[in-house]
């Protein structure tokens, strides 16, 4: 091998052979991210790696004999897993390495909300082109967003909220745009007197979190129905009175309409008379910081402006509450990841 480079330098010179080098690993970062990213997808949505993350290793001959797909495509994907370092395969054994299994923790949520949005980036030529519409065309995978968001929240976002919605003292919290109801099933986990109810208008997504609930509903104190927060149902007649509306990256959806999120809040208002609000939302970082620290919301503003979002600043979160002739009652917002939580009554 020393010999081989040895070659390489002579017929190319040292320096250029150092500049090329050093210009391929800046251009492999983003193909092996790309690859990486295609085939830890496609292994986690045949769910291989929740099974090495519940087995800690599986044995692969006697796995790949029962597999019904694509044996050679298989292992095609774990040997490049393999060599870039997320799954390790030995002695007839597979597991995921310590990256896997990192990624398998807190940024799995980062790959399945990829994973949501990638209709947008695998149809980016064609939206470019005005030949696809967003809405009309293609849309986001929205069980993935639930997922993706419910597991990126739990990082700050529900925990601050939940921490509002208990201080307040509240039982009955109707969440609006409910996702995979982690919010509401965290705060069954920490108090045994609250109940939850969500909303969502996803068929799919409400069909998700019944099927959820089917293995636990916290003894009957989470349900969940398909409804539009702006024209909403008759809630279950067996739910005692609505004390706390909460509401998690929901309305930033429909900022284009800022009028109509004013009416939402004074109806909702009207029709729950004692309730109070706990409001998480995303509020617009500015361009120039988030150039100088690149973090994860430089995707997901991407993400936002490929499925027509629009994300609010504070400042015009604050100005639609007082329209609604709400009160903040407390506030929090975090600059450095663009997340703004609101108690209001």
């Amino acid at each position: 091998m020393i010999g081989q480079i040895i070659k390489v330098i002579k017929l190319l010179g040292l320096s250029r052979a150092v500049r090329m080098k050093r210009h391929h690993d800046r251009g492999l970062r983003y193909v092996r991210g790309y690859a990486a990213c295609c085939c830890w997808w496609a292994l986690l949505n045949e769910g291989i790696l929740d099974k090495l993350a519940m087995q800690g290793r599986i044995d692969w001959p006697a796995f790949l004999q029962t597999y019904q797909g694509d044996k050679k495509v298989l292992e095609a994907v774990v040997e490049y897993l393999d060599g870039i370092g997320l799954l390790e395969q030995q002695n007839n054994t597979l597991k995921l390495s310590p990256d896997g299994r990192v990624l398998m923790a807190e940024p799995r949520g980062l790959l399945e909300l990829l994973w949501a949005y990638e209709p947008c980036l695998g149809n980016l030529a064609e939206l470019l082109q005005s030949k696809k519409k967003y809405g009309r065309d293609l849309e986001r995978r929205i069980t993935f967003v639930g997922q993706g968001s419910g597991r990126l929240c739990e990082q700050l976002p529900y925990p601050v909220m939940r921490r509002m919605i208990l201080e307040q003292g509240s039982k009955m919290v109707l969440d609006l745009g409910c996702g995979d109801m982690a919010l509401l099933s965290g705060l069954c986990r920490m108090n045994a007197e609250i109940r939850g109810h969500g909303i969502d208008n996803s068929a799919e997504m409400v069909q998700f979190d019944r099927n959820q609930l089917s293995q636990n509903d916290y003894g009957g104190r989470l349900t969940v129905q398909q409804g539009d927060m702006f024209h909403l149902p008759q809630l279950p007649r067996e739910l005692p009175p609505v004390d706390c509306i909460a509401a998690c990256d929901t309305f930033h959806e429909y900022l284009q309409d800022q009028q109509r999120l004013v009416e939402l809040l004074k109806q909702l208002k009207q029709r729950f008379t004692q309730v109070r609000f706990v409001i998480g939302e995303f509020c617009l970082q500015d361009a120039a910081w988030l150039k100088r620290h690149k973090t994860a919301a430089l995707e997901h503003h991407l993400f936002h402006q490929l499925s027509g979002q629009q994300i609010g600043s504070a400042p015009q979160w604050r100005r639609i509450f007082r329209e609604a002739s709400l009160e903040i009652v407390a506030e929090q917002v975090y600059d450095v990841i663009g997340h703004g939580y609101f108690a209001l009554r």
